[in-house]
């Protein structure tokens, strides 16, 4: 058996995972060494600052848990808020529906935007490189490919990337195209925060954990500030559970609270099944893993979530033709 982190649900299956000898995986190592309380507290003075001035901010908006309860929040915390659903051309188109109904419940202004326009050619390239690796039969050469794209797709991931490779998850290179929407629909609405719903951090490689993205990708624009509220609030399942039944927010019916990026992206769900079988992990382990890090997760709810399986009925590279990605 793999050796897995005592924290989460990292193990040694993941090429990109070392556990070491206190236990721990790289992640949950540098998170209990680096991690500041300070740092976030004063994050979070700086945000309830822009609320209590009434600051105009876009919400990132699924209706699922996360963002609903990021949308209640950053309206008590003051916000002038407008939520926003990004279409890739791949999520359910039930997404957008549901969004609709929550905002409107809400009182909040809601718009979906495309970002096709935003994806670059070397994002395409890769969209086809990532379609052909898919429909490649399963054999041992194969696996030993995915695991070593797998790999390889970790140091791509960064929206400043242009290189094209066959990612393995799907995700990696969908954050490419996404974040330079997130700076391009804000400068574009005129707004100067957006809020995320993610249990993520920033600022890892400058060796701080952050709960705030600077995006500011041209000398003479503006910056944009990403804030991924949970993380920022340090807040667990239990309180996601607590603001939703103030609005009476109702899980969608065959959905479970906690789930893979499989439940909500066809992209991702086209992918799912393939991928585990052929790295021998979940592909969407590490962002699980993260968010047991931090607290927001148990290991057991994260262990259920990984084992749950979603059933796609078209292959990755149908998916990508009907949202027009590869022509």
């Amino acid at each position: 058996m793999p050796k897995e982190c005592r924290i989460c649900v990292n193990d040694e299956m993941n090429p990109s995972v070392t556990i070491g000898k206190d236990g721990l995986c790289g992640a949950c190592a540098a998170f209990r060494k680096r991690f500041d309380p300070a740092r976030l507290k004063n994050e979070l003075r700086r945000v309830r600052a822009f609320g209590r001035r009434g600051i105009r901010a876009m919400v990132g908006f699924s209706g699922g848990k996360d963002s609903t309860a990021t949308l209640v929040t950053a309206k008590r915390l003051g916000f002038d808020v407008s939520a926003f659903t990004l279409d890739t051309g791949y999520y359910p188109e039930g997404t957008f529906a549901r969004a609709g109904r929550i905002t409107a419940k809400l009182g909040v202004a809601h718009e979906r935007i495309d970002i096709r326009r935003h994806i670059r050619p070397c994002d395409r390239r890769s969209f086809r490189m990532m379609a052909d690796l898919y429909d490649a039969p399963e054999s041992e050469a194969l696996k030993k490919k995915f695991r070593a794209l797998y790999a390889e797709g970790r140091k791509h991931y960064s929206a400043k990337c242009a290189h094209a490779l066959p990612f393995v998850r799907t995700c990696q290179l969908c954050r490419r195209v996404v974040i330079r929407a997130y700076y391009a629909e804000a400068v574009k609405h005129g707004v100067g925060v957006v809020i995320l719903g993610m249990n993520e951090w920033a600022g890892l490689s400058r060796g701080n954990f952050s709960a705030i993205r600077k995006l500011k990708p041209f000398k003479d624009e503006s910056a944009v500030l990403v804030v991924h509220l949970p993380f920022l609030l340090r807040r667990k399942l239990a309180d996601t559970r607590r603001i939703l039944r103030t609005i009476g927010w109702k899980l969608p019916p065959g959905e479970t609270l906690v789930e893979s990026n499989a439940n909500s992206c066809l992209l991702a769900r086209a992918a799912e099944a393939k991928a585990k079988r052929l790295l021998g992990f979940h592909p969407d382990t590490t962002r699980l893993a993260r968010e047991v890090t931090v607290g927001f997760l148990t290991k057991t709810q994260a262990r259920r979530a990984l084992a749950k399986a979603h059933r796609s009925a078209r292959t990755l590279r149908q998916v990508l033709d009907k949202a027009g990605i590869l022509s």
